[in-house]
């Protein structure tokens, strides 16, 4: 069965270039699909696959600090309950004798070529030309190169530096009694139940990117948006972390896909989705070049953040779409420094959301405290999910902020992912778990919050 074919007559750099990715379904092991890369370069002389894409481990070689030596599988190799963790790719210099396993073959004419089984999941990718090490390989020098027929999901040019496809699940050969590594639930959802994501830009007095004064988001309209008149959605703001932009859940996460079947399977009424970028707001918020995604350049601080999304973002939305006006059907989530921004909003803007997704947040004391619930008891009623991986990075930092909560004595659902790192793979998790455990539940949470079984 062809799942998807690409194939393309032009390059983002180079119009002698072409590239396609083709996702087979074998029916044979290890993992029952089998996923076909053919780039042509001609002037190539050795080609690989990185910028997202990982090697695999499994929870018996794994820890929050030695997957990078241990366990690093070819998915060749792979066995029902393997998964990927982040790691830098493809060549770590401590590893002088690692081989990295993406590496495609060349034929006479130029034509690169790597096929290899993959298991369900969303893999983010593009090829390494000349070189070897993803972070030091560069668009403007022709070294990394996307996919020019499956473009990134982007605002504008260059805000992002991998492509992306999902391979779906097969029990036969993937499904494990240790591991649930089934990502289906961010596959297509059947026409009829697919929303849509665009981009937009809102007035950001002193913004610079993508235009002075002029700051971006991406928004998900479900299917049913613009179909009943004058209904207004839930509305979720879901932020990206460091280094990122508004697109990322989107190009690396498949947010929409994800939304699209939590509606579908009625975990949730259908709802707006914004993801705001909080980079390059003004001059005092800090600068990022996204083309080269360096995480060198200073985060904003939070509490300067949801200042200006507070006096230009949120009001723009809902001028501009049919959206939610109150804090019952408003939410507010983020990953890495995004859940630091969701803790900011959580304690100096509780009154606007009832809503809160920690997802790998990467917080520092002070957190709050009882005095804290004093001064502001709304604390106390909201709906929060606080999640991470099992070998994240910020494992402890996480920990800390849910002893805070527990010392307030504030009711969360908890998810740690396990077989979660500082990753996609982990925050498609969490926000498919958000979605069917917290978002727009009965309040106050109480013990049997999120003890419904869920569908599909």
């Amino acid at each position: 069965m062809l799942l998807r074919s690409f194939l393309a007559i032009g390059s983002l750099l180079s119009l002698e270039a072409s590239a396609s990715v083709t996702i087979r379904k074998t029916g044979r092991g290890p993992t029952g699909y089998e996923v076909d890369f053919r780039y042509v370069n001609a002037t190539a002389q050795r080609v690989l696959i990185g910028g997202g894409i990982q090697p695999f481990t499994d929870q018996f070689h794994t820890t929050g600090t030695s997957y990078r030596f241990n366990g690093r599988y070819d998915p060749h190799d792979y066995q029902p309950g393997d998964f990927y963790v982040s790691n830098p790719s493809p060549q770590l210099p401590a590893e002088p004798l690692y081989r990295w396993p993406y590496e495609m073959k060349s034929s006479d004419d130029g034509v690169w070529t790597y096929t290899t089984p993959l298991p369900s999941g969303i893999y983010s990718f593009a090829y390494l030309v000349n070189c070897n090490y993803a972070p030091n390989c560069s668009i403007d020098t022709g070294h990394l190169v996307i996919d020019p027929d499956l473009p990134p999901f982007q605002n504008v040019l260059g805000d992002q530096v991998a492509s992306s496809f999902q391979v779906p699940f097969d029990t036969k050969f993937q499904a494990s009694p240790e591991l649930n590594t089934n990502f289906d639930y961010a596959l297509d959802a059947p026409e009829g139940h697919r929303g849509v994501v665009k981009t937009a830009n809102y007035t950001s007095p002193g913004s610079i990117h993508p235009a002075p004064d002029v700051h971006d988001f991406s928004i998900y309209l479900p299917a049913e948006y613009g179909t009943i008149p004058e209904k207004r959605y839930p509305l979720l703001y879901l932020s990206h972390g460091a280094g990122g932009n508004g697109a990322d859940w989107e190009n690396l996460g498949r947010m929409s896909h994800v939304m699209d079947n939590l509606i579908r399977l009625k975990h949730i009424p259908p709802t707006v989705v914004v993801t705001p970028s909080f980079y390059n707001l003004d001059a005092s918020g800090g600068k990022f070049i996204y083309g080269n995604r360096s995480h060198s350049v200073p985060i904003p601080p939070a509490p300067h953040v949801r200042e200006n999304f507070e006096k230009y973002l949120f009001p723009w939305v809902e001028q501009n779409y049919k959206v939610c006006q109150n804090a019952s059907c408003r939410a507010f989530a983020g990953l890495s420094m995004g859940g630091v921004l969701t803790y900011e909003m959580f304690v100096n803007a509780t009154d606007m959301f009832d809503y809160f997704g920690m997802f790998s947040p990467a917080t520092n004391t002070p957190y709050i405290d009882a005095s804290s619930a004093v001064q502001n008891p709304g604390l106390l009623k909201k709906g929060i999910m606080v999640a991470y991986g099992l070998y994240d990075f910020v494992f402890p930092q996480a920990r800390e902020l849910q002893t805070a909560l527990d010392a307030v004595g504030i009711r969360y659902i908890n998810r740690v992912t396990p077989f979660g790192s500082h990753y996609w793979n982990t925050w498609q998790d969490e926000l498919w778990w958000f979605g069917v455990k917290v978002l727009w539940k009965p309040l106050p949470f109480g013990v049997g919050t999120g003890r419904v079984r869920a569908k599909g």
